[in-house]
């Protein structure tokens, strides 16, 4: 069964070195979703630009995702890919719509300087328009229609996401979620171990 990784926003596919370190058995591919730092015009394209890279994969898979990765994860399960099996999705958001917070984030970015975002390796402008793509995100009907098993994480420190992680639990049929004792929102560079167990007992649960 090969493990395919989705990184965070701020990340790159190394975020995800340490987990895959420790899954020594498992053929893993970490994806990078931002080719040198440029963002895509918008969330949807990004989410063709990955799932025209996994139509690619011609053997079974698990998709595994952490923040901005777990939500490409959950929209990418209205895609037709034969050959996934399963998900796991940590610190994901499933409603960007309706979050008051998250409209709160994106004012809170518009007033910071342009050196902080070159620091993060983006421009200001096209981070900011890929944010605000995000929220018209809805992803309720989407991932009530998944029929295959996923696992469902979240820090337990991560406050912002336990919620929606409840309710991504409750409204996919075969999920079961995991709270992750003093656990915050980057599992896979805090916890890597950690995260890496929640992986390779989800394998063991489902009989991969």
């Amino acid at each position: 069964m090969k493990l395919v990784f989705l990184h965070g926003l701020g990340q790159d596919k190394t975020a995800w070195d340490d987990v895959i370190a420790a899954l020594p058995h498992y053929d893993c591919l970490a994806l990078d979703l931002f080719d040198e730092g440029k963002m895509p015009e918008n969330f949807t394209t990004l989410v063709e630009q990955v799932a025209t890279e996994l139509k690619g994969i011609e053997e079974d898979f698990v998709l595994i995702g952490l923040s901005l990765g777990a939500m490409l994860a959950l929209a990418l399960s209205d895609y037709t890919l034969p050959h996934i099996k399963g998900f796991i999705v940590s610190g994901a958001q499933h409603d960007l719509k309706r979050s008051f917070l998250y409209k709160l984030q994106l004012l809170g970015l518009q007033l910071l300087p342009k050196s902080f975002f070159k620091k993060q390796g983006v421009e200001k402008d096209s981070f900011l328009a890929f944010s605000k793509s995000l929220s018209t995100l809805d992803l309720r009907e989407t991932i009530q229609q998944i029929d295959i098993p996923a696992l469902i994480l979240c820090g337990q420190k991560d406050k912002p996401n336990l919620l929606p992680a409840r309710k991504i639990a409750e409204l996919i049929p075969n999920a079961r979620l995991s709270v992750i004792k003093k656990g915050g929102h980057l599992l896979n560079t805090k916890m890597p171990i950690v995260f890496a167990k929640e992986i390779t007992d989800f394998l063991k649960y489902e009989s991969f």
